[in-house]
């Protein structure tokens, strides 16, 4: 019972937790559980450490919401004592630890748990198809698309079933940044060997979150190589990204062409009926009962996102257990009155300011930039996507606009018009517009 309640509190914790945080929570073990206790195992005094550092305050506090009480987090280093544990339950113990041991996974990202919608049919069965057979049909693979759509929970189901299925095949799942930082250690530690072993000799890559790496050309200049390797060994590659490949700035022309060469899979938003679905499976799979009625509402209210609709639902979940008593729709609405507003105030609380600063660091260029005269094709597509921006989400008038931006009413209705125009045409646009839309309203809250 409190297993469950643990991995729970897990995806939970490594969602909000910093990417280079993530890897000291990723590496605990969960060893077994007492009446108010569990017990995790980690496979070194490093691990354990850095986990008391930086994960387990939160850790604690969502398991204690979870369960409605205090939980004893207990801790050992070194490998996992199975004495206490039973014996017909040994073997599945030993085994997911070996598989722990192979990656950075998190059992909870499987392909049972995703659930696909219209517009994620393709990457969810193409997903699938890969990890059926990794290395065959659609290598390199990249997943690109906002926050919280999914990019990594089908990421990490790939290399879950094919260490399932095919526990032999050498499956690493790292992100972006902790390649970047195994890279540079092993440059200061002068064993650039054990790096390459460790990353060319995986029969399966899975990187996380590559725009990470824009700007750090050496960082790329080593993935360029890791790449080449593995691709001409027919290994399975596969990365994530926030925007579209040619959206990345700051890369080398050779390695975006690799991004491009295999399958590029693009996720967007969940419709109201896949909200209510993944809102449905998150009740039963924690054997809670919320009414229709408050469903239906988050489901409405709640587009963003399926990290903002699975974590408005904790907070109801949590509510419930600790009051005890079950949500109805006046209590969700209060609950979640400060993460669901009405558009015009939630939209009018974004200034133009917030908007131009998201674009510019999209695009890699100065605010200044973007405000100013320069006409350079880059900041000339950055100061259009700022303006289409500002006039989509929030109540700015084109005057208004017009105003901060030192232009006329007709340049600003240009430019809108142009960037409406474009996304109807070109997908990799669109995908953008999503993702920087879906960034500003996130960060906004």
């Amino acid at each position: 019972m409190l297993k469950d309640y643990y991995l729970e509190a897990l995806e939970e914790t490594q969602k909000s937790l910093q990417k280079g945080k993530q890897i000291w929570l990723t590496n605990a073990s969960f060893l077994k559980e007492g009446n108010n206790s569990i017990t995790l195992a980690f496979p070194s005094k490093m691990y354990l450490t850095n986990f008391n550092n930086f994960c387990k305050s939160e850790l604690q506090s969502k398991i204690d919401s979870l369960t409605g009480s205090h939980i004893d987090i207990e801790t050992i280093i070194g490998e996992a004592d199975f004495s206490s544990v039973e014996e017909d339950d040994k073997t599945e113990v030993e085994e997911e630890e070996i598989q722990r041991k192979n990656s950075y996974l998190n059992p909870i990202y499987t392909f049972e748990n995703f659930i696909p919608c219209e517009n994620t049919n393709f990457a969810y069965n193409a997903a699938k198809a890969i990890a059926m057979n990794p290395g065959i049909n659609y290598n390199p693979c990249l997943i690109y698309g906002g926050v919280g759509l999914g990019k990594t929970h089908l990421l990490q189901s790939v290399g879950n079933y094919i260490e399932k299925e095919n526990p032999k095949k050498k499956v690493i799942y790292v992100t972006a940044e902790t390649f970047t930082n195994d890279f540079i250690n092993s440059l200061q530690q002068k064993n650039a060997s054990s790096f390459r072993i460790k990353y060319r000799k995986a029969d399966v890559l899975l990187i996380d979150d590559i725009h990470f790496l824009q700007e750090k050309i050496s960082t790329q200049e080593e993935l360029f190589h890791t790449f080449n390797d593995l691709y001409e060994a027919n290994k399975q590659i596969i990365f994530t990204c926030d925007r579209p490949i040619s959206e990345l700035k700051g890369f080398t022309d050779r390695l975006k062409s690799r991004f491009t060469r295999g399958l590029n899979l693009n996720l967007t938003a969940p419709d109201y009926e896949t909200r209510v679905a993944i809102l449905k499976k998150k009740c039963e799979a924690q054997n809670v009962r919320i009414f229709d009625s408050v469903i239906s509402y988050m489901a409405e209210n709640i587009k963003t996102n399926v990290r903002d609709l699975e974590g408005s639902l904790t907070t109801l979940i949590a509510y419930s257990k600790l009051i005890k008593t079950n949500i109805t729709l006046e209590i969700a609405q209060e609950q979640l009155k400060n993460l669901i507003s009405a558009p015009m105030a939630s939209e009018q609380d974004i200034s133009i300011s917030t908007i131009v600063k998201e674009v510019a660091s999209y695009y890699n260029v100065e605010i200044s930039e973007i405000k100013g005269k320069k006409r350079t094709a880059i900041i000339k597509d950055a100061r259009n996507m700022a303006i289409y921006l500002t006039r989509k989400i929030t109540q700015y008038s084109t005057t208004e606009i017009g105003n901060y931006f030192d232009r006329d009413h007709s340049t600003i209705t240009h430019s809108i018009d142009k960037v409406d125009q474009e996304r109807k045409q070109n997908s990799d646009i669109a995908a953008a517009l999503d993702s920087l839309e879906n960034t500003i309203k996130s960060k906004s809250k």
